[in-house]
């Protein structure tokens, strides 16, 4: 790995400021792996593979992988209070096809101090504020190495006789995945800093993603890595900190939130990447991505204690086709609350951290509330259904049927961390020759408030 950068720095009167700079950097990823195993040893005084009789597995493994990339970046500023800054960079990366195995990313971004003006210079109340916007492109490669290429394996012999065999499809117009992000935020300081707020609204759509697209069985494969998707991103987060106390007795406060909406605009041929995990989670257009598809479960029929499934489209039998989405994974937001306390040496600090608004397939409640299950079960099955005229949700004979009966709310209130500390006092510490030490009590994850009734709701 290596990299080159040329920077120029010049500044005119303090007015005008000027950065540029420019590199060049490269990076290769090498790996040989060997094994060898062998049994029948004449005794334990011969310990090297050539001493074996019997050689009972051998294999052998190399990677070579390689990225390149030319970048720049020139920033302007007047007096610091417009901010100018321009970015490229070109990134060519040996996992992507020979046709484009380069991908281009410009950015740009402007800032203005409105607080640098004289009409704010003077404000009692406002001491920061500035605006903020970009736009810019970034890339993503996080596929397979060779993905682009037509590999072949051996050991598929026949008859004695050494065979290869294709396991993959080649793809050479195989390129980098893009983002396009634009963001709108500000920086707010009041009351000498003592209130700061960070507020940030963004939207990114990204395209050519990259994805397994289904084939055909009839080609001997059943995937191959393409570009086949578009998806958007869109959200705000905030931060806010207060030093609510300042002087012997000190309190902080610092309060985190984020909201992000995604969905999935295109796919290939409109087609879903359906059934994925343990949930039946579904990647398909106009949806937030890992939505949950399956059955909507309408209870335990009182007369014969089975599940009741909802026949959606009518035709009198529970199949494939009577499949909706019944939860979303994606919250509807995020929260972190910190408070800090100080007085005489002492700290006292606690962390709340809340997830709101997802859903959850509790899985594993197909084998801890299937009664005739050999798993252990839950005290739940003790309200099964017994004989005709039982009212419960517990059925007499377990289903693992992926339906909305495992569907949870995943929203938690959690103490995430709580901290008690004490920092000796300086003078004491020269006297036995320390410079500082601290001796604390700490706690992590205490206690979570939620309805969710798995081991944990924050998968």
């Amino acid at each position: 790995m290596g990299s080159n950068v040329l920077q120029y720095v010049k500044s005119i009167d303090k007015i005008h400021n000027f950065e540029a700079l420019a590199g060049i950097s490269f990076e290769k990823y090498a790996r040989r792996t060997t094994y060898i195993e062998a049994t029948n040893f004449p005794n334990e005084d011969f310990q090297y593979i050539t001493s074996a009789a019997t050689i009972r597995a051998a294999s052998a493994y190399a990677l070579d992988r390689g990225m390149t990339s030319y970048f720049g970046q020139f920033k302007y500023n007047y007096m610091y209070k417009y901010i100018f800054t321009l970015t490229a960079r070109a990134d060519g990366s040996s996992k992507f096809g020979e046709n484009n195995r380069f991908g281009y990313f410009p950015a740009g971004s402007f800032a203005w101090r409105i607080s640098e003006e004289s009409f704010m210079k003077n404000s009692a109340v406002i001491s920061d504020l500035k605006l903020r916007t970009s736009v810019g492109l970034t890339g993503n490669d996080g596929i397979s190495d060779f993905a682009s290429l037509g590999l072949y394996d051996g050991g598929y012999n026949y008859n004695q006789q050494a065979g290869i065999a294709p396991t993959q499809l080649p793809n050479p117009d195989l390129k980098w995945e893009t983002t396009l992000q634009t963001g709108l935020g500000f920086d707010l300081g009041m009351f000498d800093d003592r209130i700061s707020l960070i507020a940030d609204l963004y939207y990114n759509r990204t395209s050519d993603l990259l994805l397994e697209r289904p084939l055909s069985l009839s080609s001997g494969f059943t995937t191959i890595t393409a570009n086949i998707g578009e998806m958007e991103n869109k959200g705000v987060e905030l931060v806010l900190n207060t030093d609510n106390l300042k002087g012997e007795f000190s309190w902080t406060t610092s309060l985190n939130f984020s909201a992000n909406r995604n969905k999935v605009i295109k796919m290939y041929n409109g087609q879903p990447i359906t059934d994925q995990g343990r949930g039946n989670n579904w990647v398909m257009e106009d949806e937030p991505i890992g939505v949950f598809v399956g059955y909507v479960c309408l209870g335990v029929d009182p007369t014969t204690g089975n599940l009741v499934y909802e026949d959606l489209n009518n035709d009198g039998s529970i199949t494939t086709d009577d499949r909706e989405i019944i939860g979303n994974p994606n919250p509807d937001f995020t929260l972190g609350f910190t408070n800090t306390f100080g007085y005489k040496g002492f700290d006292f600090s606690f962390f709340l951290h809340s997830i709101y608004g997802n859903d959850i397939f509790n899985g594993t409640r197909i084998y801890i509330e299937g009664p005739t299950d050999l798993d252990n079960q839950t005290t739940n099955v003790l309200r099964r259904w017994q004989k005709p005229g039982d009212v419960t949700d517990i059925p007499k004979i377990g289903d693992d049927l992926k339906s909305s009966r495992f569907i949870e709310n995943g929203s938690f209130l959690r103490i995430k961390n709580v901290t008690l500390g004490y920092t000796l006092p300086k003078d004491f510490l020269r006297k036995i020759y320390m410079k500082s030490a601290r001796i604390y009590v700490s706690g992590q994850n205490l206690y979570t408030f939620t309805t969710y009734s798995g081991m944990d709701p924050e998968v």
